[in-house]
């Protein structure tokens, strides 16, 4: 068993530029494409996400300052510097299904679960509003779509949970 971190510095490199650097160099070919994802709570845990599982980038169709609430930088913790980000509009999400496989993460007619789903390259996940959740527009620029398995009661989970589980699903096939 690995012995307890006692402190910030007991796991970091003595030279963090170049560890930074490593990081933006070498990037799991992952990225998140949130459809009006709201909660300010959730974008910022969005971003811990990407940032521990080094993902590509996080796209966002949304208002143009999304980013810039209070609280999703609190949440955040610093990670809007490291992460790649952008907030689209629909016709660049369409550009961007030209150039990777987008797989929805949404419960459909033709859903798998997302342990069955085998990613052949780069693909970028396609996360649904915490209402609404993925848009009819862009399920139908999304190749695939994988849905979480419900074996309780409760018919959803918080949208950042949910992420998290489909990404790390799919960096473990990866």
């Amino acid at each position: 068993m690995k012995e307890r971190q006692l402190g910030f510095q007991d796991e970091r490199p003595q030279d963090m530029e170049a560890y930074i650097n490593d990081i933006r160099k070498n990037r799991h070919p992952v990225s998140l494409l949130l459809d009006h994802v709201e909660d300010t709570r959730n974008l910022g845990a969005m971003f811990r996400l990407a940032d521990a599982a080094r993902l590509q980038h996080i796209w966002a169709l949304g208002k143009p300052d999304l980013f810039e609430s209070k609280i999703v930088k609190r949440v955040a913790r610093s990670t809007l510097a490291y992460v790649p980000h952008n907030t689209i509009d629909i016709d660049q999400a369409r550009a961007l299904a030209q150039q990777q496989t987008l797989v929805a993460l949404e419960i459909t007619a033709h859903s798998i679960p997302y342990t069955e789903f085998e990613p052949k390259g780069p693909c970028i996940l396609v996360i649904g509003n915490e209402k609404d959740g993925v848009s009819e527009e862009l399920l139908t620029l999304c190749q695939t779509s994988i849905h979480i398995p419900m074996y309780g009661v409760n018919t959803s989970m918080n949208v950042a949970m949910a992420t998290a589980i489909a990404v790390y699903g799919l960096l473990a096939k990866l």
